[in-house]
């Protein structure tokens, strides 16, 4: 199936890795150029590398989107690159800490909201304007099953990714006139270098193997796909919701998660 990505030019946050460098993959295969954000600049290199090397067209900005500046800075870095304009773009970046209500902080209440959530604003609002002139454009923000599976562990996580779902869908109607299109992708666990880390660890502290804490995982939180999901597969839902395929399509918060979310809605 064709796409129709040729031409158009995408910016994914946090994509030097995991589930955002699938993204980023899956985008120049269907023939757009990327533009690939991240803070680590030998990671970010390789990945912009690896999709050279595929034959795509690849731009690496080495940024940390919690500085308020990031996105007007990449804006920059992008137009001295005349590397095209804007015109996909995946708010993909995120990170859960662990953290309970009362033992929470002021701190780390900013700092998981700034970088899971008002990132995404910032980066929304420096983009959204050029898109609007041109009358297309794509946005799609990765939020968390967690937006909707409330975790006590991950309560500042969960909340950003939960604004992410409202803040989606008031842009999707604020500039469905204009164009642009704004979606929401739910992923599940997914097999990312973090959780196939943290899957170790915990296997080395409980002296299971990292199969049985999968196994041990799996069985609290049941997937009625009976498995954990994989990057590539986040990376498509994404595509699709990029493409001229789903130019109907706004204001949605698409669950990629094997069933996971037992809720209807």
């Amino acid at each position: 199936m064709d796409l129709g990505l040729n031409g158009h030019t995408a910016l994914v946050t946090g994509a030097s890795k995991g589930i955002g460098l699938a993204i980023a993959t899956r985008l120049s295969q269907e023939g757009a150029a990327v533009v690939l954000c991240a803070r680590g600049a030998d990671e970010l290199a390789q990945a912009a590398a690896q999709i050279k090397s595929a034959g795509g067209s690849a731009l690496a900005v080495v940024c940390d989107v919690s500085d308020r500046s990031s996105a007007e800075k990449v804006l920059a870095k992008v137009a001295a690159a005349q590397f095209g304009s804007v015109d996909i773009l995946v708010n993909n970046v995120g990170l859960a800490t662990s953290a309970k209500l009362l033992a929470s902080t002021d701190e780390q209440w900013d700092a998981g909201l700034d970088l899971n959530f008002l990132s995404a604003v910032r980066f929304t609002r420096q983009f959204l304007p050029q898109m609007v002139e041109q009358r297309w454009g794509r946005i799609i923000n990765v939020s968390s099953i967690s937006a909707k599976l409330p975790n006590p562990n991950h309560l500042i996580y969960g909340a950003a990714k939960a604004a992410m779902i409202h803040f989606t869908k008031v842009v999707a109607d604020s500039f469905a006139a204009d164009g642009v299109r704004c979606n929401c992708v739910l992923p599940g666990i997914t097999r990312t270098e973090l959780v196939e880390a943290n899957t170790l660890a915990a296997a080395i502290a409980t002296g299971r193997t990292p199969e049985a804490v999968m196994a041990r995982t799996l069985a609290r939180s049941p997937i009625p796909a009976g498995r954990i999901g994989e990057p590539a597969e986040i990376a498509d839902a994404v595509c699709f919701l990029a493409s001229a395929n789903a130019d109907w399509i706004t204001g949605v918060t698409l669950p990629v998660d094997g069933g996971a979310i037992p809720t209807v809605g």
